[in-house]
C-alpha cells in the first residue's frame, strides 16, 4: 500500500487485533504496514495498547522470518518515547528477552532494540528486572553480549550490550552482575579493551559506571579478579613512551603499548570512563590505589591529545584529585562535603563558562 492509501485508513482496535489473530496473510501484511505507518505518529499510543502489543509479540513469536521483524518494527518506534517505552509491561519484557536469546532468532536484534528502549529509565528498569532474573538469570544473556557466535544466524546483538548498561541502573542487577561466585562481571571487560563495536564499548562502560556509583563497591573492583584500573585507562592511554620509573608504577597492560596504540574514538565513552575514574577518588584507599598505579601518566599525556573541552575538564576533575597528597586533600569521602546551594550554582556556571570559552 502507498503512504497515501495507509494515511487515509482508519482502523479500530477491535479490527486491528481481529485480523492480526486470523489465517488472512494478506491482510494481516496490510495491517502491519498499517501499524508501521501509525508507529511513528505523535498519537500512536492510542492504537497501541497492551493487547495490540501482545498481539505483535504473538506474531513475532510465531514468525520467525521478516513478518516477525515487520511486528517488532512497530513496537521500536512505540518505546522510543519515554510514554511508550514505559507502556510495556513486565510479562511483554520476558518475552523480548526470550525473542532476544533465541539462538536461531532472525529477530533477536530487532528484540534487542525494543529492550534498550525499554530499560533507559530507571523506573521502569525496576519494575522488570526481578522478573527478567528469574526467568533467564544472567548466563546466557551475558554469554551473548559477550560471544559473537551466540546467534547462529549471524546477529551481533550488538544493542544487547546496551540492555544490560541499562539494566545496572538497578541495585538487584548489579548486584546480581557483581557476584565473585558467578563471574559474569569479569566476563564484560575485554568488550570495553578489545574493538568491540562502539554500542558495545559504550554499553559495558555505562555498566561499569553504574556498578561504580556504590562506593562500596571500589576496591572489590580494583582488586583481583576484576583489576578495573587498566581496562578503564587503556583506552584513554596513547602511544607516548614514558619514563622508566613512572612505566614502573603503571599495571603491566599498560606498559610499552607500541606506536600504533590508539585511543578510544567515541567522546561519549571517554567521558563515561572519566566519570569512572572520579568515582574511584571518592573515597582515600580507592584514591590512593589510583594515584600510586600511575593513573595520572595515562591522564597527563591523555590531557595534551584531548580536543573536547567537556572532557579536558572532567580530566583536570581527575587529575586535580591524585595531584594532591591525602594530607591536603583532608576528607576520606569526598561526598561527606556539604556544599551550600549557592557555591554549587558558582562551580557549575565556572565550569560552564570554560566549556563555552574553549569551543
Amino acid at each position: 500500500m502507498s503512504q497515501e492509501e495507509l494515511e487515509k485508513l482508519n482502523l479500530s482496535n477491535d479490527m486491528v487485533s481481529n485480523v492480526l489473530r486470523n489465517n488472512n496473510g494478506e491482510l494481516r501484511d496490510m495491517v502491519l504496514k498499517y501499524l508501521l505507518f501509525k508507529s511513528g505518529k505523535e498519537d500512536c499510543l492510542k492504537l497501541f495498547t497492551e493487547t495490540i502489543i501482545n498481539d505483535l509479540l504473538d506474531i513475532a513469536e510465531k514468525f520467525n522470518n521478516e513478518i516477525g521483524q515487520l511486528a517488532l518494527d512497530s513496537i521500536i518506534n512505540i518505546t522510543a518515547s519515554e510514554v511508550g517505552s514505559k507502556s510495556i509491561k513486565s510479562e511483554q519484557a520476558n518475552r523480548l528477552m526470550t525473542l532476544a536469546l533465541r539462538k536461531d532468532g532472525l529477530l533477536a536484534d530487532h528484540a534487542c532494540k525494543v529492550l534498550a528502549n525499554v530499560t533507559r529509565y530507571e523506573e521502569k528498569t525496576s519494575e522488570i528486572v526481578r522478573e527478567l532474573l528469574d526467568n533467564f538469570g544472567l548466563g546466557d544473556l551475558i554469554t551473548a553480549v559477550c560471544d559473537k557466535s551466540y546467534n547462529e544466524k549471524g546477529l551481533r546483538l550488538e544493542y544487547l550490550a546496551q540492555v544490560v548498561g541499562n539494566l545496572t541502573q538497578c541495585g538487584d542487577f548489579r548486584a546480581c552482575l557483581l557476584d565473585p561466585i558467578s563471574g559474569q562481571f569479569h566476563r564484560l571487560l575485554p568488550i570495553l579493551v578489545q574493538g568491540a563495536t562502539k554500542l558495545e564499548r559504550l554499553g559495558v562502560a555505562s555498566a561499569l559506571y553504574n556498578c561504580l556509583l556504590d562506593p562500596g563497591n571500589h576496591l572489590t573492583l580494583l582488586s583481583e579478579p576484576y583489576e578495573l584500573l587498566p581496562v578503564l585507562l587503556y583506552p584513554l592511554a596513547g602511544p607516548e613512551e614514558f619514563k622508566e620509573d613512572e612505566n614502573e608504577k603503571l599495571p603491566m597492560e599498560l606498559q610499552y603499548l607500541g606506536d600504533d596504540k590508539t585511543r578510544e574514538s567515541d567522546s561519549h565513552i571517554r567521558l563515561l570512563l572519566l566519570k569512572c575514574l572520579l568515582l574511584l577518588c571518592r573515597t582515600r584507599q580507592p584514591r590512593v590505589f589510583v594515584r600510586d598505579n600511575g593513573a595520572y601518566y595515562i591522564l597527563r599525556e591523555y590531557h595534551k591529545w584531548e580536543k573536547d573541552s567537556r572532557l579536558i575538564l572532567a580530566t583536570e576533575n581527575v587529575v586535580d584529585l591524585l595531584i594532591r597528597t591525602e594530607d591536603e586533600i583532608g576528607l576520606d569521602d569526598l561526598a561527606s562535603v556539604d556544599v551550600p546551594a549557592d557555591m554549587k550554582e558558582k562551580f557549575e556556571k565556572w565550569d560552564n563558562d570554560f566549556i563555552g570559552s574553549s569551543e
